[in-house]
């Protein structure tokens, strides 16, 4: 018959308690490490994405021609009488770029003639315009529901509105006069994507440019008579 242990002293008790502990930090350690390196194997194969540091690392997109812009942020709408704009019909149905026409005349803008497109829409109405006249699509869009502003690769002002196929006629009185009166600020489409600060600079200052040139070209024109 064995004899039982003697009793631990004081100190091989704490010895004892020390190495239990030691024990239990290197095992949870082990265990926080595989855990770790596990998780690192998985990203690095794209099993699981990123879960910090994504916008840091992915690149800004701006709109490009065919998306659609945000106009700038907290802007109102632009004088009406201001815009370059032009209604064209993209559908075999008579007169409607005409009843457009009118409509905008009426809540003040001084359009075009309106016209026939080329190419067919298939949606309600599409609008579109260069960098430089996003505000001024925006402004024009209002009077147009459920139109949409397309980006194109234009360096003027000018704002084309496209009637589709979808398109249900012009506003009524009434509702063109309360859009008239609204001085609430542009809406941003939730899916709109900015444009390139610098493409903006840079049409900015060509803007700049020419018209420094047409001044020029005038004040040379008024000394010849």
């Amino acid at each position: 018959m064995s004899s039982p242990n003697p009793p631990m002293t004081p100190r091989q008790r704490f010895l004892e308690q020390r190495r239990m502990k030691q024990n239990l930090a290197f095992a949870i350690s082990s265990a926080v490490m595989l855990v770790a390196a596990l998780l690192s194997v998985l990203v690095f194969v794209g099993i699981i994405p990123i879960p910090f540091g994504n916008e840091f690392s992915r690149a800004v997109k701006f709109a490009q021609p065919g998306d659609m812009p945000c106009p700038a942020e907290g802007a109102r709408p632009v004088d009406p009488a201001s815009i370059n704009v032009q209604v064209l019909n993209a559908t075999d149905r008579q007169g409607i770029a005409g009843e457009a026409t009118t409509m905008l005349t009426a809540a003040g803008f001084k359009p075009m003639e309106p016209g026939n497109s080329n190419v067919g829409y298939p949606g309600v109405v599409e609008i579109d315009a260069g960098p430089r006249a996003i505000n001024e699509a925006y402004t024009v869009a209002r009077f147009f529901p459920k139109s949409k502003v397309s980006l194109t690769a234009a360096t003027d002002k000018t704002v084309t509105v496209v009637l589709g196929t979808f398109y249900t006629g012009p506003l009524s009185a009434e509702e063109t006069q309360k859009i008239v009166e609204s001085k609430s600020p542009l809406v941003a489409p939730q899916s709109c994507l900015n444009l390139d600060p610098d493409q903006l600079a840079d049409l900015a200052e060509q803007s700049g440019a020419q018209s420094g040139a047409q001044l020029g070209a005038q004040s040379g024109s008024s000394k010849k008579k």
